[in-house]
């Protein structure tokens, strides 16, 4: 028995040893973002500026005085997922891998009032040549499989841009064109997902537009509204890689500004090109930029049927309680004009566990797992989508 303690001691430490060498593998074996952030797309945001500071400035008051602020409403924002497998239908990302990754993005968004699901289930695409996918494919595999008003992301083994540089992901920032591309290793890591999401909703590299030169942005942040990534509480960053970063997530670099002052980036913000593996949250002020780019430019994205908008309800003429679930069965109970038939259940995913017609009993849910869930109602019209917690 005296044993046990040192065995268990010897295990952590052993644990810690090799963490940083799991980080770095992780940066090591990862291609690079393949986002490019060019000047037009730098005019628009400036355009955008006045717009997006009226919604930033309602975010953050919303953040510093929540008991006494107009709550901010959560939004629901729908994913297309396109997973490319060979031609034979093996390979491709499995269905667990994009439930993990789209409950691991609604934990990074979740405090920029944003939350991800599955619209209409997962397309397959059997392709071997889009299963090692080139950049200069791209308008054929949207024209052939992009749904509108949804962000369509597609998961594929490898991709290689214009360069034939190996990358992680990419995606673009403009109004009305909804696609990200992501390698399938890269999906799973935690934060790759969630820096090109940083850049579809108008996010830069912490290090600036530019990855080839070294960042204008001054370390006492006096230029930090219109150098760097334009946002003021993200440290200005000369740049992070595997050359200035140590196995700890440490900035060991000696760079510094045109003041000559050293520079401290921030090591762990997903948009920074920081190991993969120490990425894990946003500045403040970006999720509140993310906010307002989607109030001012993608609030358009619903799930809907034959594109009529369909978005997670906020509406009160229909009451479904408990909720959260407390026990084994819910209750629908239905005040407006409009009357619902008929109700599925599904998770993000489009799985559906529960189908039936709406009635004034109770619906049994005694087997549904704990998680988040899409209560979808309908009738020869239209239909409604809530959100169940259990």
């Amino acid at each position: 028995m005296k044993m046990f303690p040192q065995l268990i001691k010897i295990f952590f430490t052993g644990i810690i040893a090799l963490l940083p060498f799991y980080i770095s593998s992780q940066n090591s074996s990862e291609a690079i973002c393949g986002t490019v952030t060019t000047s037009e797309t730098l005019d628009y945001f400036n355009e955008l500026k006045p717009q997006l500071k009226n919604y930033e400035a309602a975010f953050m008051s919303s953040k510093k005085t929540q008991k006494n602020s107009k709550s901010i409403s959560k939004n629901y924002i729908p994913i297309k997922a396109h997973i490319i497998r060979s031609s034979n239908g093996d390979g491709g990302m499995d269905t667990s891998e994009l439930e993990n990754a789209i409950t691991n993005l609604n934990t990074t968004f979740g405090n920029a009032f944003m939350e991800f699901f599955l619209c209409d289930g997962i397309n397959y695409i059997n392709n071997d040549s889009f299963y090692h996918f080139k950049s200069n494919q791209e308008q054929s595999l949207v024209d052939a499989n992009n749904v509108s008003g949804v962000i369509n992301i597609y998961f594929t083994e490898t991709i290689e841009n214009a360069s034939n540089e190996n990358v992680c992901g990419y995606t673009y920032n403009k109004k009305n064109y909804d696609v990200i591309v992501m390698q399938n290793g890269c999906a799973g890591n935690d934060s790759s997902l969630a820096h090109e999401l940083g850049h579809y909703f108008s996010l830069i590299h912490t290090h600036g537009a530019d990855n080839s030169c070294l960042t204008k942005e001054l370390v006492n942040g006096n230029n930090c509204s219109s150098d760097g990534d334009q946002i003021c509480d993200t440290p200005a960053d000369p740049k992070l890689t595997i050359q200035n970063l140590n196995n700890f997530c440490r900035y060991i670099g000696t760079e510094t500004d045109s003041n000559g002052e050293h520079y401290t980036p921030d090591t762990k913000n997903i948009m920074s090109y920081s190991m993969k593996g120490c990425r894990s949250h946003f500045s403040e002020q970006q999720l509140a930029r993310m906010y307002a780019y989607f109030m001012t430019t993608k609030n358009y994205l619903a799930c809907g049927e034959k594109n009529s908008e369909t978005k997670i309800s906020e509406s009160t003429n229909i009451k479904i309680y408990p909720n959260p679930i407390t026990g084994d069965v819910i209750y629908v109970k239905q005040n407006g004009s409009e009357e619902y038939k008929s109700f599925t259940v599904s998770n993000l995913l489009g799985q559906v566990f529960v189908s039936g017609t709406l009635t004034n009993n109770p619906i049994q849910l005694n087997h549904l797992p704990s998680g988040s869930y899409l209560m979808t109602l309908r009738n020869n019209n239209s239909k409604m989508v809530k959100r169940l917690i259990k």
